[in-house]
């Protein structure tokens, strides 16, 4: 019997909420995938047309939270008009409320999952071109509204805030002050010192600098270079002659 995509879209929800709450209840290891497919809902078998492993439904969990941080700032009706820092500080702060419930479901799966040898590269990709995407539209309307330069190292900058939020979390997980102050502080400076630098373009201008000096510097030079091996390859020459005779 075929199902339609909507029932489809919600069993695969159902997997995903039955295996956060028996990951909290039980641990990661302790959860089977019949005990997940009985707890959404579905037959042992029928799981398996939805997720191979546990591990894939762990990884479904991440990647569908920037599906809900990207529709959470859409529905921010002047989030437009936001500067280039408060829109990244509010896709990061929106980002960790949307988690908050699942705080302990985090802690026990995140570091495994984004931060140890043992991470699977092809399920991590999906999630983190996600999150890519969604920084990458926030500099490109900056750029576009003029706040920022263009970008000479636009996908370094949005790698770099990559291992920037996979930090934030490990930092957020082990915070036990006051409603998590202290996360709220350091996402507050950290990107207001990021914002400036980006804003003052200081990787363009080390780039126009790097540029100026090979140009005038190093060029310049490649004729002398190439004569004073000239010279060297003359000298081999002599000395080759002589030894022959």
């Amino acid at each position: 019997m075929k199902i339609s995509k909507k029932q489809k879209a919600k069993n695969r929800q159902k997997i995903i909420r039955s295996m956060v709450d028996l990951t909290i209840e039980k641990g990661l290891k302790a959860a089977t995938m019949r005990e997940v497919a009985r707890g959404a809902g579905l037959g042992d078998a029928t799981i398996y047309n939805y997720f191979p492993t546990k591990d894939a439904i762990v990884y479904a969990y991440y990647e569908d939270q920037f599906d809900r941080v990207t529709d959470a700032l859409r529905n921010i009706p002047d989030f437009h008009t936001y500067t280039f820092q408060e829109q990244l500080q509010t896709f990061f702060e929106t980002q960790l409320d949307l988690l908050m419930a699942d705080r302990e479901y985090l802690d026990i799966t995140f570091k495994n999952a984004f931060l140890t040898l043992s991470q699977d590269y092809a399920r991590v990709k999906p999630t983190r071109e996600k999150f890519m995407a969604i920084v990458r539209d926030i500099f490109e309307a900056a750029i576009q509204a003029g706040e920022i330069e263009d970008q000479v190292f636009l996908d370094v900058y949005i790698q770099v805030f990559w291992e920037y939020y996979v930090g934030i979390i490990l930092y957020w997980l082990k915070d036990d002050s006051d409603q998590f102050a202290s996360t709220s502080v350091l996402i507050d400076k950290s990107l207001d010192l990021s914002a400036s630098a980006i804003r003052a373009g200081l990787a363009n201008k080390v780039f126009d600098m790097g540029v100026f000096l090979f140009k005038n510097h190093l060029l310049s030079r490649m004729d002398l270079v190439r004569e004073r091996v000239d010279i060297l390859h003359g000298i081999k020459r002599k000395f080759m002659d002589k030894a022959d005779k």
